[in-house]
């Protein structure tokens, strides 16, 4: 009984936690690009807790519990924005 309550645990608190999303941009080089990747994310209102790093050249960004983005949809905001992704990575 003790481990179906562990894995029971688990699987629920792994899925009430939104993922967390790190995307390279290309293409960056001043604080209006930062400007414009985050209000780009902010529209969306999928995304929260959003940082954009110019010298990581990286957007990082939590995605709103049950409003997943595909990877497609990523670089569509990052293109909207005016750039180009890299790697999008999820953790």
């Amino acid at each position: 009984m003790k481990i179906s309550s562990f894995f029971v645990g688990l699987f629920l608190s792994v899925s009430v936690f939104a993922a967390r999303v790190e995307v390279e941009v290309n293409g960056m080089s001043c604080g209006m690009c930062i400007e414009s990747i985050t209000k780009e994310f902010k529209s969306t209102e999928k995304a929260e807790n959003i940082s954009v790093s110019l010298e990581d050249k990286k957007a990082r960004f939590t995605e709103v519990k049950d409003k997943k983005m595909s990877d497609g949809e990523i670089r569509s905001i990052i293109k909207r924005a005016g750039y180009e992704t890299g790697k999008i990575r999820r953790y």
